[in-house]
């Protein structure tokens, strides 16, 4: 099992939408989790995605599916809650779970959102750090 690492929504909107992170996500190098909230997160915009893209639902729900994330039960980081809440809850809300599991697993978080670094949390991974030069 490789470096734990969160993968927030927009990398997993990336994956599905065939940017790099869904090549990134299969490296074996890594095991890659994140937060059902951010899942559900995902699911919110796969419609819209869908009538953009004109691809049916269907197969972005599947893609999603088969995507190799280990997805964490809200149950399993609430500890982490309400010092994620204080962090980065004025910032972006939607971002407390994910932070909350960052803290509870004190592993890397990837993401391509400015929020986490301008909360102040260091341990931020941008697509391109996985990209060999």
């Amino acid at each position: 099992m490789g470096a734990t690492i969160i993968a927030d929504a927009n990398i997993i909107l990336s994956a599905l939408l065939g940017g790099k992170s869904g090549i990134i996500l299969f490296d074996a190098r890594f095991q890659f989790v994140t937060t059902f909230h951010t899942i559900n997160e995902v699911k919110k915009y796969i419609p819209r995605f869908a009538r953009t893209l004109s691809v049916p639902e269907d197969e972005l729900y599947a893609m999603l599916a088969v995507l190799p994330i280990f997805v964490y039960d809200d149950p399993w980081y609430q500890s982490g809650i309400a010092e994620a809440e204080r962090i980065i809850g004025h910032i972006d809300a939607k971002d407390v779970p994910l932070l909350a599991l960052a803290l509870q697993l004190g592993v890397p978080l990837w993401s391509q959102d400015k929020h986490f670094k301008k909360c102040g949390y260091l341990k931020i991974m941008k697509t391109e750090d996985f990209i060999e030069n």
